[in-house]
């Protein structure tokens, strides 16, 4: 089979969705608006499958997070627990503003100054339960819709990870510390998945860049990063276990921000935890400067301990942070280093992106024409890539 193609996320809000969602008080668009929704949402879809208007495009796509103002940001609107009056400042690592400070200030200031609806979430002020379930699966089906009548191969839905759910809500409330509040999430997020799973069609990709970027942007876990991170994934495990896994795929990456990155976590010591989610696709972040290198790792660990059967990797072979478009040659080259590597199947692999392209409303690196020239790059570099492979 040849390599298929993806991308992780969100994609640019349309106009119509930008000044709906900026004024939206839960950071998702109200279904009043449905018919400003479903044409964002159709216009995204149809942006991966013909990028630019090409003939090829991606082959599992995703709704766009249109009717939400970040990938995170929705969470208020689907939980009981929340105020809806008090905020309180998301704490951001010493770490990371160092880090920003000498190798991006004008982004620092960016993210503190403009940044107040990412981080400045809801104060939490009671027990979270999640009230979403509708939501969800008009959600999913919307999706599944569109998808078909846009000749998607197939779609999926993004939805937080417990942990990075942490990242951005602050600990308040009844949860006494970071573990129990992580359990907690993973309990009521389950919900959310069963929901969109419900719906014959839908994947589900859950967001965890708290498997990474955790690393650098968690500052009240109160327990070490590498430390929390075998919590962070039995909480994905238990969430979605007797769910579909090969309908699920989980998304890693070190944090969608122009940076040096250069404190990172260190791959070595997440691959072997991310191995053990019990998912049907991981999607990680192996394109940009700092972690194209990550690939090395991997052939590391399949050498030495195999690699789960059941587990696809889609490869990041396009860098959302720069506007340089990776030539097909390239992403071919990126996706036969690691479809080549021994007892690594080459029908695991797909190629993807490090991240979303628009994260949050407002928040992206690149335009939308050179993110279009991406995607089409993409699927042709897959396509040359699955010719030199001698796959079908």
């Amino acid at each position: 089979m040849a390599i298929q193609v993806t991308m992780t996320g969100s994609w640019y809000r349309t106009p119509e969705i930008a000044a709906l969602a900026a004024k939206s008080p839960t950071g998702e668009i109200s279904l009043d608006h449905r018919a400003e929704i479903e044409a964002a949402e159709r216009a995204a879809i149809r942006d991966q499958v013909h990028p630019g208007g090409s003939a090829r495009g991606l082959d599992w796509v995703s709704n766009g997070e249109q009717r939400k103002l970040g990938y995170t940001q929705f969470i208020p609107n689907r939980f009981e627990g929340f105020s809806a009056t008090e905020r309180v400042p998301m704490p951001l690592n010493p770490a990371l503003l160092t880090e920003m400070q000498e190798s991006n200030p004008a982004v620092l200031k960016l993210m503190q100054e403009q940044g107040a609806p990412v981080f400045g979430p809801p104060k939490i002020v009671g027990p979270l339960a999640y009230r979403g379930e509708a939501l969800a699966k008009g959600e999913a089906a919307q999706a599944v819709r569109l998808a078909k009548q846009e000749g998607a191969r197939r779609v999926f839905v993004p939805s937080p990870s417990p942990g990075v759910t942490t990242l951005f809500f602050p600990r308040g409330g009844p949860y006494k510390d970071h573990l129990e509040y992580l359990d907690a999430l993973a309990k009521e997020l389950r919900k959310e998945y069963r929901a969109l799973l419900s719906v014959d069609g839908a994947d589900l990709q859950i967001d965890a860049p708290d498997l990474a970027m955790g690393k650098n942007v968690a500052a009240d876990w109160g327990i070490d990063f590498y430390d929390a991170l075998p919590h962070h994934i039995d909480a994905i495990n238990e969430a979605i276990a007797g769910l579909p896994a090969d309908r699920i795929r989980v998304h890693y990456c070190y944090g969608n921000y122009l940076g040096s990155h250069r404190l990172d976590a260190d791959f070595r010591r997440i691959l072997p935890e991310i191995a053990r989610l019990r998912v049907g696709t991981i999607v990680g972040e192996t394109a940009n400067p700092r972690h194209e290198g990550d690939v090395l790792h991997v052939e590391r660990y399949v050498r030495e301990h195999g690699w789960p059967e059941h587990l696809r990797f889609a490869a990041s072979v396009i860098d959302v942070k720069t506007p340089f478009v990776e030539a097909p040659e390239t992403v071919a080259a990126r996706l036969e280093r690691l479809a080549r590597i021994e007892g690594f199947a080459p029908e695991n692999v797909l190629g993807g992106t490090d991240c979303g392209f628009q994260t949050f409303l407002g928040f992206d690196n690149v335009t939308r024409t050179v993110a279009l020239q991406k995607l089409a790059s993409l699927a042709e570099g897959a396509a040359l890539a699955s010719e030199r492979l001698g796959l079908d």
